[in-house]
């Protein structure tokens, strides 16, 4: 038995009590390798999965130090298991949730496979994620953002500007703020997911996945991204089916093109023509906020604007403060409330 089958054993019981069979702690590494694999089904990034990775080892050593095993493993482990976490370098409060809820994770994964019956960690309650304020620019001031990268877009259409930005300017707002896409998927963002129709000067947008989502755009986005070819054209960029719609720099100068946009140079371009513009540095998601605030406004349920947003989960909505009750089944009414509407 490997050491890090050994230490992680401690945390699961013996036997499995609802089936009465033996658990083969031997085995526990090839669980282990079948979580991560489960995630990496669910599209869970590297990052994510480096996380689980690490949280994971971090409790094999944590068991370990503390010689626990099924005979004491008490009450008192989560209160212990935090401190670990705090005197290993986990200070703050998000990277301890973020531990604490990757092994419950495990746990419940081992459990829905029918591998062990129950484990006491999964006894303490889950903690909760605190409620932070929601970063979105407002419905008036995407509207002069909008109208200005507009103007400059035309302009340089029309040849009374040199300004090589503004096309793909417009386009980045417009996927950010009216489509509602993460900035990571703007980067990835290629010709063969794009869709337009010439009659009605609309299109929409295929971003890729598990479940692929279509994101429709309106006159903004249909002249932006049509005109990003010619702009690409100009530049020496190509634009084949399998290139980046977005283009970049690979220096502050700007002296090198580059026919990517890194993700972290879609927020650096975003704070530059928000704070130009607005007199705000709004960041991406500010923007992604925007337009699934925008849908939640027009009466889509929760339900359709999860899955525009590509959102696991509708609790995810819980920050934008709107009628969150639209999709939902209506509370039921007690006898007091239901004979004080009759009278």
């Amino acid at each position: 038995m490997d050491v890090e089958v050994e230490i992680l054993s401690a945390v699961l019981p013996t036997k499995d009590t609802s089936m009465g069979v033996a658990f083969r702690s031997d085995r526990l590494s090839q669980y282990q390798l079948r979580f991560i694999n489960r995630l990496k089904s669910q599209s869970k990034s590297p990052h994510t999965l480096a996380a689980y990775r690490n949280d994971l080892s971090l409790f094999a050593l944590f068991l370990l130090e503390k010689q626990f095993g099924p005979e004491n493993f008490g009450v008192n482990l989560r209160q212990e298991w935090e401190h670990f976490l705090k005197n290993h370098g986990r200070h703050s409060a998000a990277s301890v949730r973020r531990a604490l809820m990757s092994v419950r994770s495990f746990l419940h994964f081992l459990v829905a496979e029918r591998i062990i019956g129950t484990s006491p960690l999964l006894e303490t309650k889950s903690p909760e994620q605190p409620k932070q304020a929601l970063m979105q620019c407002n419905s008036e001031q995407f509207r002069v953002l909008l109208r200005t990268l507009d103007t400059n877009a035309k302009s340089y259409v029309l040849g009374n500007s040199t300004s090589e930005k503004s096309i793909r300017d417009l386009a980045l707002v417009v996927a950010l703020g009216e489509c509602g896409l993460k900035a990571s998927e703007v980067t990835e963002l290629k010709w063969q997911n794009l869709n337009t129709n010439d009659l009605s000067k609309t299109g929409s947008i295929v971003v890729p996945g598990e479940v692929p989502r279509i994101i429709p755009f309106g006159n903004n986005g249909y002249f932006a991204f049509t005109a990003l070819k010619g702009v690409r054209a100009k530049l020496g960029l190509t634009s084949q089916l399998d290139d980046p719609i977005m283009y970049g720099y690979i220096n502050v100068s700007r002296q090198v093109r580059a026919d990517k946009l890194h993700r972290h140079g879609v927020k650096f371009v975003v704070y530059e023509i928000t704070e130009s513009i607005l007199g705000t540095p709004y960041n991406s998601e500010s923007l992604r906020n925007h337009a699934i605030a925008k849908w939640l406004a027009q009466g889509l349920s929760t339900q359709q604007v999860a899955d525009l947003a590509g959102y696991s989960s509708l609790n995810s909505l819980e920050r934008f403060s709107v009628n969150l009750d639209r999709g939902r089944a209506p509370k039921r009414k007690n006898k007091i409330e239901a004979q004080r509407e009759s009278e």
